[in-house]
């Protein structure tokens, strides 16, 4: 991952292993206490609440304390969010935030917190690429066929997205002002939405999540003409980057961990180096992977300093696109 000069992989490992030299110290004596709960700002069932689930079996056992998901779905991930921010700094809550938590904190006029100093970041997880997928009939093979393409077209070439606000949404509303071209965006809820659409020919191009599209680009109904990372997936090298036509182009999802600010610090460090560790377990990382989320992780200053660049680029890009969201 480029963004934010996040630490090296050697720089992570030594972070993780230096924090295990205190092991477990800030919850040895928490073995017999309340659980520990992590707020996820979405429903029970989805993707994110998977994920957590996923993460907090293996954190009890690392840590000896029962992990528990406490779901706070809606505004956009900012109820959940604010649930995280006006917790207790006692040792015993943390939550997830996703590219929301900079989004939202970038586009939105009025937040009922600051992304930023309301927090102590725990550390990364990884990331989500987002890719561009077109119709097999439309008349673009490739990123630079399709530019000219858009450049003709009259009425604007539409692009779906995963709703406003969304990575997607935001990686096409990058694109068209990087490329310099006219595209008209329509928003869906979900995938399950989106591909019956775009294979019946309702709609020509869709920005959506890699993993979701594979299948259908395997099955050649669809054509995917770029993903969103500065360069390609090490796992889908046959993948085109946009960058490679337009350079520097990059908008990717995350995900991380963050406490309330002035949690303790040995809470947050203990938390960080344990939640790094459980992503690194294999079968962790596979089923991640399979959900479209990859592994990358930072610990919390590089994480703090990450997010700030996340907001730094939004909004950016809310001032050259003119996009705000409202709550």
């Amino acid at each position: 991952m480029n963004d934010g000069g996040l630490a090296t992989r050697r720089a992570v490992l030594s972070a993780i292993a230096g924090a295990a030299v205190c092991g477990r110290s800030a919850f040895a004596t928490s073995r017999d206490a309340r659980p520990l709960r992590m707020i996820v700002p979405q429903a029970p069932g989805g993707a994110a609440d998977f994920s957590a689930r996923l993460v907090a079996g293996d954190l009890s056992s690392r840590l000896g304390r029962t992990v528990v998901i406490d779901n706070r779905p809606g505004g956009g991930m900012i109820i959940g969010t604010q649930a995280i921010a006006m917790a207790a700094p006692d040792g015993n809550t943390f939550g997830m935030v996703f590219s929301a938590h900079a989004v939202n904190q970038a586009m939105r006029r009025h937040m009922p917190y600051d992304a930023l100093t309301d927090f102590e970041p725990v550390c990364l997880g990884g990331h989500s690429i987002i890719v561009l997928v077109a119709h097999p009939r439309l008349a673009a093979r490739s990123l630079a066929e399709l530019i000219e393409l858009a450049r003709r077209a009259d009425p604007p070439l539409q692009y779906a997205s995963l709703g406003i606000g969304s990575v997607s949404h935001l990686a096409g509303a990058l694109f068209a002002i990087e490329a310099d071209i006219g595209l008209a965006h329509v928003p869906y809820t979900d995938s399950a939405q989106i591909y019956p659409a775009l294979i019946g020919g309702d709609l020509s191009l869709a920005f959506v999540t890699l993993e979701s599209a594979l299948p259908y680009i395997r099955s050649q109904r669809l054509r995917a003409l770029g993903v969103t990372s500065a360069r390609r997936v090490a796992r889908y090298p046959q993948l085109p980057a946009i960058a490679e036509t337009l350079p520097g182009f990059e908008l990717i999802g995350f995900y991380g961990f963050v406490a309330p600010a002035r949690a303790p610090a040995a809470f947050v460090e203990t938390l960080s180096s344990e939640i790094m560790q459980t992503l690194q377990v294999s079968h962790i990382r596979e089923r991640l992977a399979a959900g479209g989320l990859d592994v990358s992780v930072a610990p919390p200053a590089a994480f703090a300093e990450f997010l700030r660049r996340q907001i730094e680029k939004y909004t950016l890009l809310a001032r050259r696109t003119g996009i705000t969201l409202s709550r």
